[in-house]
């Protein structure tokens, strides 16, 4: 019984120190500052602000139209009898709730191409990542802030910061896509 003990005993601190002894190697990068340099990234932004001048101009025109029926109704609202004036009155109102949902899903529109668009290139920065990471022999990579620009990391050796080869990779990679 006590070489039992002994036995557990030991293998538990065996254990406990080895485990001690294994350590996390962790890197850390910034996705914003690899996304604002690569010119895939600015081309979709150029798409993305026709797109959104393209429907904007199109809002716009209708709620310009809004506005003259609603200016047109005012001006001719005491001339109208009590049901015509709720019959124009709901009309406008339709017509109104209609453009905030078309704003509404334009901005949902906006919001998913723009996804679609940058997915490959977040598909290569973290392929590269991966790469990076496994030459490195890194265990763990943690984003340098959050999309607010919170900081996540507070202090870190500058080594560990994989920003710059990733950026770099990433810049290579597609000069060499376009060869």
């Amino acid at each position: 019984m006590k070489q039992t003990f002994l036995f557990f005993a030991f293998t538990c601190v065996f254990l406990c120190t080895a485990g001690v002894h294994a350590q996390v190697k962790i890197g850390y990068m910034n996705p914003s500052v690899i996304l604002a340099q690569l010119d895939e990234v600015a081309v979709v932004d150029q798409l993305i602000e026709q797109l959104v001048q393209e429907r904007d101009s199109e809002l716009m025109s209708k709620a310009n139209q809004l506005q003259k029926d609603f200016v047109a109704y005012e001006e001719a609202r005491s001339m109208l009898n009590e049901e015509a004036r709720l019959i124009r009155e709901k009309d406008l109102l339709d017509r109104d709730q209609q453009l905030q949902q078309e704003r509404e899903n334009y901005l949902n529109e906006i919001t998913q191409k723009r996804a679609q668009l940058l997915q490959p290139i977040i598909e290569k920065i973290d392929q590269i990542m991966a790469e990076v990471a496994q030459e490195k022999r890194l265990d763990l990579i943690l984003n340098e802030a959050t999309s607010y620009g919170d900081a996540i990391v507070f202090f870190s050796s500058e080594e560990l910061n994989i920003t710059q080869e990733v950026l770099t990779r990433m810049i290579v990679s597609g000069n060499n896509d376009e060869n």
